[in-house]
């Protein structure tokens, strides 16, 4: 009776250590970019909450300062840079910062992101140039800088958050956000094939409009007269929730929030 008390008493401690190891986000290094506002927000706090180390990444840093301030209050782990991801020569320091903070990136969020709208017929090319820099060659960028990092560990996963207009009709003025995001399908779709030998998942979620300050933040001719078009939008957790719940599928492509795909 001695021994079998025993060697439950074993087992039942060893659980704990079990269940860290099959943890996917305990522990683990995350780089989210656009964290200060929106959806990056909302997929930072989650992340902080299931134990992960951060570098939250924001060209507007001050509230991912004070979120990670919080986090290293509450004995978390976390770092907040100020990175213009338009800026090439910017975007080394995140992958940088996650490797001398951590050692390794486990999970790359993709997220940050703008809106420039205009027609077609009233194109500034620096003004749409731009917006690619930032929504469309920012994220291959880091996607392309961790993967070494990933390959030598043989995992890690990227997330790339794009738009149901990347798979919709877009409505006028917004061909330019939409084509960016449109773009994020076809490279990443392909990456995902790609990477998957070397144990690297990517994934690309489309939500629907969310509550986040796209609107206010938008740039162009027609950018004023819609400043309030997401204020009556979902909130942005409900499609940060289903993100992390759908990385834990195979699903490449998946719709975060009420909006369903086409």
């Amino acid at each position: 009776m001695c021994l079998a008390r025993n060697i439950l008493l074993s087992l039942l401690l060893a659980l704990p250590g079990i269940a860290a190891a099959d943890d996917p986000w305990r522990g683990k290094v995350a780089i989210i970019t656009g964290s200060s506002s929106g959806l990056g927000y909302e997929l930072a706090k989650i992340a902080a909450d299931k134990d992960m180390k951060l570098v939250l990444v924001d060209i507007n840093p001050g509230p991912s300062v004070a979120l990670a301030s919080r986090i290293l209050a509450e004995g978390g782990e976390a770092v907040a840079i100020e990175v213009d991801l338009a800026e090439r020569e910017q975007r080394s320091r995140v992958i940088e910062t996650a490797l001398e903070q951590y050692g390794t990136v486990d999970y790359l969020f993709n997220n940050a992101g703008y809106s420039y709208l205009a027609t077609l017929e009233q194109m500034d090319v620096d003004m749409a140039q731009h917006l690619f820099e930032v929504n469309y060659w920012a994220y291959v960028d880091l996607a392309n800088q961790v993967i070494p990092v990933m390959k030598a560990q043989g995992s890690g996963s990227i997330l790339n958050v794009v738009s149901i207009l990347a798979h919709r009709s877009a409505p006028p003025g917004t061909g330019h956000y939409a084509a960016s995001k449109a773009a994020l399908v076809g490279i990443f779709q392909a990456a995902a094939k790609e990477l998957e030998p070397y144990g690297i998942k990517v994934f690309l979620a489309s939500p629907a409009g969310m509550r986040t300050n796209i609107g206010r933040n938008a740039v162009g001719p027609l950018a004023e007269e819609r400043r309030d078009r997401a204020d009556d939008w979902e909130p942005p957790e409900i499609a940060a929730q289903d993100i992390f719940d759908a990385m834990l599928k195979d699903e490449v492509l998946f719709f975060p929030g009420y909006v369903e795909g086409p």
